[in-house]
């Protein structure tokens, strides 16, 4: 339908990689937050599987991250019960010092122990409630993500809560100001104006081989992108945003 044609020829004007009309990328609608990263990770992790890595199981998350409700969601907590399929990586800390020397270190340390496990390492360059809305320091992001992706993991950037420009950098996402590059990027419900539920997560490649061999996500909702009027709302706010990023 046009309005979905719409919403993603306007979308991909933001995206936070170079040459994005020569991408082999897609997206994946959804409803809310959570739902979007557990699309993003599914998709990810499916085309782990699809280029020969099925033994990159695990999803890392940052050691306070949040990424949804706790009991269903990836993140740091886990009230109901024990999260089998991800493990925590060492991040700065809300009021602390942030040494990033001390941190580099033991993030590589991470990656020499548990670096073959992992098909998705999870990072929101700057957080929300569960650190205060802390932002990332930014070289040390960008090194994350290289040190990631050097050792074969696919990368998603969480920008629920920081994206469509509420970082004020200029850019739709973060990841596009900071150039972090990473693999998937993701997106929140006030994309629909705070009226209508719509939100989604975007990866950078990969896109024909998962529909080449008929890969769809685990994680969606019966109504999930199919709401004309959140599609329209959707790319009427992706057309108005940039008039207000001098502003954020």
């Amino acid at each position: 339908p046009q309005p979905l044609s719409d919403f993603i020829s306007t979308l991909e004007a933001h995206l936070p990689w170079n040459d994005r009309e020569s991408l082999d990328w897609c997206v994946s609608l959804q409803l809310e937050g959570a739902s979007a990263v557990w699309a993003g990770i599914d998709m990810l992790l499916q085309l782990q599987i699809l280029r020969g890595n099925r033994h990159r199981e695990m999803v890392a998350v940052g050691a306070k991250s949040y990424h949804g409700p706790p009991s269903t969601s990836f993140g740091s907590s886990s009230p109901l019960f024990t999260k089998h399929a991800q493990i925590m990586y060492p991040v700065p800390v809300a009021g602390e010092e942030i040494d990033e020397e001390v941190l580099l270190l033991q993030f590589e340390r991470f990656l020499d122990k548990h670096g073959d496990q992992i098909g998705v390492l999870l990072i929101e360059p700057q957080w929300g409630s569960s650190q205060v809305g802390l932002p990332w320091p930014k070289n040390l992001a960008k090194q994350y993500v290289e040190m990631a992706k050097e050792r074969g993991i696919l990368v998603l950037a969480d920008e629920i809560m920081c994206g469509l420009g509420r970082h004020g950098q200029g850019t739709l996402f973060l990841s596009e100001a900071w150039q972090l590059d990473p693999d998937a990027v993701t997106f929140g419900k006030s994309i629909g104006g705070g009226v209508y539920p719509l939100s989604g997560a975007v990866i950078k490649t990969g896109g024909v081989l998962l529909g080449a061999n008929g890969k769809t996500v685990m994680q969606s909702h019966t109504f999930a992108g199919s709401s004309t009027r959140a599609l329209m709302t959707g790319t009427e706010v992706l057309n108005m945003l940039p008039n207000w990023f001098n502003s954020v």
